[in-house]
């Protein structure tokens, strides 16, 4: 399982200096549980943090701060996590692990951002394959029934 095939390539960005309220907004209208932060530098834009839902309630509103003054780049955790998108969903989740986030940023071979991957990404991806176990077990459990029925049909004549 290849996590560029699994992250999210459309990823929603905004400036540092925008307020947190138009954070949330945007969260809201695109329906994204983190936004990417960047600011523009001489050589275009550089991802410099990520905010996520749980830091708007988190640190946000559960220490009752107003998130009308609040800055995005004020809130980003510039602990980025990130993986190649080569790398497989293990890699990914021992990025998250040692990182103690839940999304990591993926990246290409010039470590350019990508997409995002989160656990929920991950828990589809693994949801999928544990689905196909069920239906390979399922079908052994079939067959050796219609065997078991068969031998037992034979065995009457």
């Amino acid at each position: 399982m290849n996590i560029g095939s699994l992250c999210t390539p459309h990823m929603i960005a905004m400036d540092s200096a925008n307020m947190l309220v138009m954070a949330a907004g945007l969260m809201r209208d695109h329906h994204v549980g983190a936004l990417i932060v960047a600011d523009l530098t001489a050589d275009g834009p550089c991802v410099t943090g990520i905010v996520n839902d749980r830091d708007l309630v988190i640190d946000v509103l559960a220490r009752g701060l107003d998130p009308v003054g609040i800055k995005v780049g004020d809130l980003a955790s510039d602990k980025l996590a990130s993986v190649p998108e080569e790398a497989d969903a293990y890699a990914a989740i021992a990025v998250m692990e040692s990182h103690g986030v839940r999304r990591a940023l993926v990246t290409d071979g010039d470590k350019c951002v990508t997409g995002i991957v989160s656990l929920d990404d991950l828990m589809d991806e693994y949801a999928k394959e544990l689905a196909v176990l069920a239906r390979v077990i399922r079908s052994g459990v079939q067959r050796e029934v219609a065997e078991a029925t068969s031998v037992t049909l034979s065995a009457k004549l």
